[in-house]
């Protein structure tokens, strides 16, 4: 994407060969969805905010996704990936077309996919309440931390003198 045009009710994107690209905005345009993420050990949530359809009806969602190294849109199917999908239950703090607005901005941005600072969460976070958290990647730092603690604690009692 090299730029978008937003309006009341829709969105012109500029394809970086200079096309454009309209997505129309419906009443679940802005909303935060999710879906679980396919292959890990706990039910991490693998959110988007939903955009639009085309004019043949096909989704698109904007996201942040480690195998595209960056947020970008991408389709409905290919948001979904076979996995059934589940809306937030938190209201943004932002309006739906500032939710659209700043997730587009952030891909414009071009900011790089990090697991912990900029990961699927931050993106939505970041669009949804200003705010760059994700409380997953928190959850898990703050495990390793503890469980880092606990092998400290362990050593120190059970490793003294011989």
């Amino acid at each position: 994407m090299k730029n978008f045009y937003l309006y009341n009710d829709r969105v012109e994107i500029v394809k970086n060969d200079g096309s454009f690209f309209t997505i129309y905005f419906n009443e679940n345009s802005g909303k935060v969805y999710f879906r679980y993420k396919i292959g890990t050990i706990s039910q991490v949530k693998h959110p988007g905010i939903f955009l639009g359809v085309d004019f043949n009806g096909v989704g698109y969602f904007l996201h942040n996704h480690f195998h595209y190294g960056k947020a970008h849109i991408t389709t409905q199917k290919e948001f979904e990936k076979g996995m059934p999908l589940y809306i937030y239950n938190e209201k943004c703090s932002n309006t739906p077309l500032k939710v659209i607005e700043i997730g587009l901005n952030e891909i414009l941005r071009g900011e790089s996919y990090k697991p912990v600072t900029y990961n699927c969460q931050t993106y939505t976070n970041t669009a949804c309440h200003n705010q760059r958290k994700s409380d997953d990647a928190e959850k898990w730092v703050g495990r390793a931390v503890l469980g880092g603690l606990a092998l400290l604690l362990l050593s120190a009692s059970f490793g003294g003198k011989r």
